[in-house]
């Protein structure tokens, strides 16, 4: 996973254990993004797909900075796309960031 995927955070404690990867690659849309990370995860080994199954939230967050423009934004998700997150047992989030 870290060949083709970026750790941006990692944190552990006898509570949780929580990770926030990116796709490293170039990716045009939220949906190839998460199609990426979708196939690393459905490939991983057995004890890494354990691993995953054991964490209480498994969730893709598309984040979204705002602004001025342009008047209006929007990006899909295929059926596919969506069906496919269920399947390996993962929620969808959307996180706007601020103007800065």
């Amino acid at each position: 996973l870290k060949k083709n995927a970026m750790i941006l955070h990692y944190d552990k404690d006898e509570y949780r254990q929580l990770a926030r990867i990116e796709a490293n690659t170039d990716v045009t849309s939220p949906d190839k993004a998460i199609n990426h990370l979708c196939e690393l995860i459905e490939s991983c080994s057995k004890a890494g797909l354990k691993q995953w199954l054991s964490c209480s939230k498994r969730t893709f967050d598309i984040g979204f900075h705002s602004g001025t423009s342009p008047k209006c934004y929007s990006q899909a998700l295929h059926a596919d796309t969506l069906l496919r997150i269920s399947a390996i047992g993962a929620g969808m989030e959307i996180t706007l960031y601020p103007i800065e």
